[in-house]
């Protein structure tokens, strides 16, 4: 039978997971129905809440720091109106319920690796960067290429994620969620895009797109495309950029069937809202 174990610090912690047949717990939201299905029923958990210092938002001279244990509604409170973070403050706004949001954390979000979370490409596309913590040391790993697989991490034994880092921006960011309802749902597709831009051309960009492979995903193809464009000035320039990111989009994702959508489905909805928020994001950077 497993038990659960409580540390006091995130260096006993550390040492709790090193050894042994352990995982780590923090909002809970996932563990229960992730044992209702069967999976951890053999495993102790170790539960983080006592970890006052890895919860909250810290403004700093390399960027915002982020715990790994702040809940979706104070990242929504803190972030909302400001620049390109208010794309995180969406992103957490739309995940679960108000319960979820007021119990889940962004570490579990990110850890639980699944394809469809909603905070993790606004992460990628602002470059956020995470600290994990062992009782050696530290270290800080880019977000991008973190996720191995639906549930995989390369995160190892023993380590914590403490804290997630993204460097400030002066450009502007987007993210939107499609689901089969407004409210409580799981995405068919989610997409994050941060934009710079001067003269007209496209200086810095990045795209992230969720439930559109094994693992969220940036469109690296699909950002080299648009890097060559200048602001379309008509609508036929815009529906010939909407057929050019499709093209691109084929070599970026591969979206699958399931209970939710079709693969091809989930493409069509890619490709339309990847235009979208390209357009929203050169226009606001044009005001």
């Amino acid at each position: 039978m497993s038990q659960m174990l409580i540390p006091n610090t995130v260096t006993e912690a550390c040492q709790m997971l090193s050894s042994g047949n352990r995982v780590a717990c923090a909002g809970a939201t996932n563990l229960y129905v992730d044992r209702e299905k069967g999976k951890y029923l053999d495993r102790d958990i170790v539960s983080l809440h006592r970890l006052k210092e890895l919860s909250g938002i810290r403004e700093e001279k390399d960027g915002w720091h982020i715990g790994s244990l702040t809940t979706f509604d104070l990242i929504e409170d803190v972030f909302r109106g400001q620049g390109s973070m208010d794309a995180l403050a969406e992103a957490a706004s739309l995940v679960g319920g108000p319960q979820i949001r007021n119990r889940g954390t962004i570490g579990g979000n990110i850890l639980s690796a699944s394809p469809a979370a909603d905070t993790v490409p606004v992460l990628m596309a602002l470059d956020a960067v995470l600290v994990l913590v062992s009782e050696t040391g530290q270290r800080m790993v880019s977000i991008n290429g973190f996720m191995k697989g639906p549930g995989r991490t390369a995160i190892h034994q023993g380590k914590i994620l403490t804290e997630i880092v993204i460097p400030f921006k002066t450009g502007a960011a987007r993210f939107r969620k499609v689901g089969k309802r407004n409210a409580l749902a799981i995405s068919i597709i989610n997409v994050a895009v941060y934009m710079e831009k001067e003269a007209g051309r496209i200086t810095a960009l990045t795209i992230a797109i969720g439930s559109a492979g094994p693992t969220a995903l940036r469109a690296f193809h699909t950002e080299e495309l648009l890097r060559t464009w200048k602001r379309p000035d008509s609508e036929e320039k815009w529906q010939s950029l909407h057929e050019e990111i499709a093209i691109a989009l084929s070599e970026d994702i591969s979206p699958i069937d399931d209970i939710r959508a079709t693969g091809s489905y989930r493409k069509t909805v890619a490709d339309n809202v990847v235009l979208q928020l390209v357009r929203e994001l050169w226009e606001a950077c044009e005001k």
